[in-house]
């Protein structure tokens, strides 16, 4: 109930002349007198001879408190009365006073108390405002005099989760404003050790009391339970990763997949793939697409050019048409039905049912064998061994095989090669700029600050030219040392191997001039030996 709002009431006044009446309008929307109120109240204390024509005028003109005789007759004297109203949630009590009649009494704070507790009222009543009230009465007006105790609700136990439990295809947004479609934050990886969840415990309510002294109890709170699920833990209430992978919410438990099946495509509608376990493609990897795994790649459809790293072994289905444009990358073995026109490289070994126009390396062998074993065009090379059906075309294409050395060794001993190269160059101009400047100091007797600062510099930056030269220098001569002493490769064909090919073995070379079945071939000393093969 709102305190703010009036209702109107009206006061019988005993006088010496008669009988008078005085109107007290409603405010703020409060209820307005009624004249069946008042003819009641008159009609009940005997009154009939009243001006009825005078009180409906007063009635519907009434903005103010107005006071007129209305009856030559005068009544008995009325006492205050007071209603109690509970509010339907027993948490307020709320009181209406109505005026004495004549020389009427007023009620005492003891009799207004006396009164609530014959109702009952027990708890929340405000003693003070009761005093208050009764000192400045207001008449026909709701007075909130006791209020119960509210149940404190408390709170459920939950789960907070952290980790997105819907996951949505989102674009990746570019600093510049273009949406990358290869990043669509399919994945959700976590390595172990991560926390993936915490259970926030329940909190219980506090009782209530209401005006009656009863308890009110709180709404029960929920439990929650942490339910975790394959390579996940709980300790102290927080649920953690024990494996590297791709977090998920499975019908309430937590768990870490250590592999991934992609059911269909590489493509638009899943993105570049980044997984911290083993990854299963069941379609195609679509041009420009990346996957990345910790653990293998399993591809059942074709790749195209596409990019496919694992810490783990590489395994193509129906191997690789890459367009010049298709990349693999393991750390272990890669065995693909085929290769054409990619890269790859492998720390392990590779095996396939034919190789054409690509760079394939491996530290291991390198197999090329079933219906077809045919190696042709671009370079392959292996630390241990090549093995095939047929090298080269009839054609004469241009096929390079090298065998004896660990490819990545090669590549680190052609970067050395490269940067001796540009040392070199860097510290011949440095020099000739150190011999210029120090001979117009012997001419002048001095350098301007400029030209100081030049010397310096250019002394500062030989320094660190030569040390770095040197140390390639010598790590280059280790390299020589090492290939030269390589001659454990063999390159192995069980057909044909083509005028074209040229194979390399150790710091050996050969260039195949004609058509040669069934050999071997070894380094043998200086030279390369081709024997039947056995």
């Amino acid at each position: 109930m709102d305190t703010n709002i009036y209702d109107g009431y009206f006061n019988l006044l005993n006088k010496e002349d008669g009988l008078y009446i005085k109107l007290f309008p409603s405010k703020d929307n409060g209820k307005n007198i009624e004249l069946d109120d008042i003819v009641t109240t008159l009609e009940n204390k005997n009154i009939i001879n009243f001006d009825k024509d005078l009180l409906i005028k007063e009635l519907n003109s009434l903005e103010e408190v107005k006071e007129f005789k209305i009856s030559d007759s005068i009544i008995e004297t009325i006492n205050e009365t007071m209603d109690i109203n509970v509010s339907m949630d027993k948490l307020s009590v709320y009181i209406r006073f109505y005026p004495p009649v004549g020389e009427g009494k007023t009620l005492s704070s003891a009799e207004i108390a006396q009164k609530l507790k014959e109702k009952n009222i027990v708890f929340g009543i405000e003693y003070e405002k009761i005093e208050l009230t009764r000192k400045n009465r207001k008449y026909n007006q709701d007075i909130l005099i006791a209020k119960g105790l509210k149940p404190i609700k408390g709170k459920d136990g939950r789960i907070e989760y952290l980790f997105d439990t819907e996951k949505k295809l989102k674009p990746h947004m570019n600093n510049d404003g273009t949406v990358d479609y290869h990043k669509l934050n399919l994945i959700t990886n976590v390595k172990s050790g991560d926390v993936l969840a915490r259970l926030i415990p329940e909190e219980e309510g506090i009782i209530g009391k209401n005006v009656y002294g009863d308890e009110i109890q709180p709404p029960k709170v929920k439990a929650k339970k942490l339910y975790f699920g394959k390579n996940t833990k709980v300790r102290e209430n927080t649920l953690y990763a024990i494996k590297d992978g791709q977090v998920k919410l499975d019908d309430g438990k937590v768990l870490v997949l250590d592999y991934l099946e992609i059911p269909g495509n590489v493509d638009n509608s899943t993105g570049d793939i980044e997984f911290f376990g083993t990854v299963l493609v069941r379609g195609n990897v679509l041009t420009g697409y990346t996957v990345k795994a910790k653990g293998d790649v399993e591809v059942s459809g074709v790749v195209e050019g596409a990019h496919i790293v694992a810490d783990g072994n590489i395994v193509l289905h129906r191997g690789i048409q890459g367009m010049d444009r298709g990349i693999i990358e393991a750390k272990g073995n890669v065995m693909a039905k085929y290769i054409e026109n990619s890269k790859v490289t492998a720390g392990g070994c590779i095996h396939s049912d034919a190789i054409l126009h690509s760079e394939v390396s491996c530290k291991g062998n390198i197999l090329v064998d079933g219906k077809k074993g045919l190696i042709s065009g671009g370079t392959v090379r292996s630390g241990v061994e090549v093995s095939a059906k047929v090298i080269g075309s009839h054609m004469g294409t241009v096929t390079t095989i090298d065998v004896g050395v660990d490819p990545t060794y090669i590549d680190e001993f052609n970067e050395l090669q490269k940067d001796i190269k540009q040392l070199t160059k860097e510290e011949l101009k440095l020099t000739q700029i150190i011999n210029l400047l120090n001979k117009k100091k012997r001419i002048s007797g001095d350098l301007d600050e400029e030209k100081k600062e030049m010397l310096i510099s250019a002394t500062r930056s030989k320094i660190f030219v030569s040390n770095k030269l040197a140390t390639s220098r010598k790590r280059y001569g280790e390299m020589v040392d090492n290939i030269d002493n390589k001659n454990i490769g063999k390159v192995k064909v069980i057909g044909n191997i083509y005028p074209g090919v040229r194979v390399s073995i150790g710091n050996v070379k050969y260039y195949v001039r004609k058509d040669i079945k069934y050999c071997v071939m070894y380094q043998d000393g200086a030279d390369i030996k081709v024997a039947s093969y056995n």
